[in-house]
């Protein structure tokens, strides 16, 4: 195939996508039949127990049969000053691995972050570990409260992040964008003195830049704060109102999520994302290569502009080279971005809606090397 320049290779690209390929609109077309595709998400959880002192160390034999009989890996090791509880996840393919870390205290008792049980607890223990293989590290929306609020003010505060956005807020200011998601009188959302010092100070003038039509309110407002460096939260206020606070990012130990974790495989979650097209590509800008992406595929794949520019990547001036071949939208997107330091994870939206989160890749630091 002849080669061309980068505008005509936009143009090509662009038209071999969404006008009058009728091979690659067959191809990209969502399956007729309802026979799951893919291996369904399967977890492993394992436990590292953290002992205070000598005197925990006498319990840790009985709470390494417990968790055996629960048919969990465990290990134990003496804590460190640095050592706290954490959970910790992480997810390859269709494989997803949580990892805990408890403390065991002088009384034999042993605490997660969130959750804390005796050893007379085995019954409510057992319940937590199945809901970590169910829903991951999150937890269930359904049946997990957080940031203090009770379970049915989590619903409560779920149900309406999860409706659709009603505009599409590209474009417009911060105030203007958190305007027209319409939250109710008894969701409101407060920008708190920090938030709003940062922006007038850093982005007074910055527009909203993805396109977020058809995700939920949640993640919408979500990753338009993120544009801006900052974060929200569910809030119960002292006469038991609820409110969306916005803050820094950092400024709280855990935000609202920009996507949750799959509840089926990737490739039923996204068929399109995982089938083969034909490409060839010439000096295409890696944002219009996202565009054309994300029109093809119909999952948009939206960019961490915030952490992106933080880490000084223009895809603009990022171009994207690729010879003749057939691939998927996944392999083409993860080498696209790959060379500049960022990553892609499919994630869904609170209605269960697929979208693509580009972002920076943050390699893990395991505790030892931290250490």
């Amino acid at each position: 195939m002849k080669r061309f320049p980068g505008t005509i290779g936009v143009c090509l690209i662009l038209a071999l996508l969404l006008q009058g390929n009728h091979c690659l609109q067959a191809q990209l077309s969502i399956p007729k039949s309802t026979k799951p595709q893919g291996a369904p998400i399967k977890t492993s959880v394992s436990v590292t127990l953290l002992m205070e002192n000598t005197s925990s160390a006498l319990f840790a034999q009985e709470w390494g049969r417990i968790f055996r009989d629960l048919n969990i890996s465990i290990q134990t090791r003496r804590s460190s000053g640095d050592d706290k509880p954490e959970i910790e996840q992480n997810v390859r393919g269709t494989f997803r691995e949580v990892r805990l870390i408890g403390i065991l205290d002088r009384r034999g008792e042993i605490q997660f972050p969130g959750h804390q049980f005796a050893r007379k607890d085995v019954g409510k223990l057992k319940e937590w570990l199945n809901e970590l293989k169910t829903y991951g590290a999150q937890g269930s929306p359904d049946s997990k409260p957080l940031w203090g609020l009770s379970a049915d003010q989590f619903r409560t505060v779920f149900a309406e992040l999860s409706e659709p956005a009603p505009v599409n807020v590209q474009g417009m200011s911060l105030k203007e964008a958190i305007g027209k998601l319409d939250f109710p009188s008894t969701l409101p959302v407060r920008i708190n003195i920090n938030a709003e010092k940062q922006v007038s100070e850093k982005y007074q003038d910055l527009k909203v830049i993805p396109d977020l039509g058809k995700l939920a309110k949640g993640t919408v407002l979500a990753i338009l704060l993120k544009q801006y460096g900052l974060e929200f939260y569910p809030s119960r206020t002292p006469s038991g109102l609820l409110e969306l606070v916005v803050t820094p990012i950092g400024s709280v130990s855990r935000a609202w999520p920009i996507g949750w974790e799959l509840k089926e495989s990737r490739q039923k979650t996204a068929p399109r994302f995982f089938q083969l097209i034909p490409v060839e590509l010439t000096n295409v800008p890696l944002r219009d290569v996202l565009m054309a992406a994300s029109k093809a595929s119909d999952i948009p794949m939206i960019v961490d502009e915030y952490a992106v520019q933080q880490k000084g990547v223009d895809l603009d001036q990022v171009k994207v080279n690729i010879s003749k071949k057939r691939t998927t939208w996944g392999i083409l997107i993860r080498n696209a971005i790959g060379r500049d330091g960022l990553t892609r994870k499919l994630v869904i939206d609170e209605r269960g809606q697929p979208f693509i989160w580009i972002t920076v890749f943050v390699p893990k630091v395991s505790s030892a090397i931290r250490k």
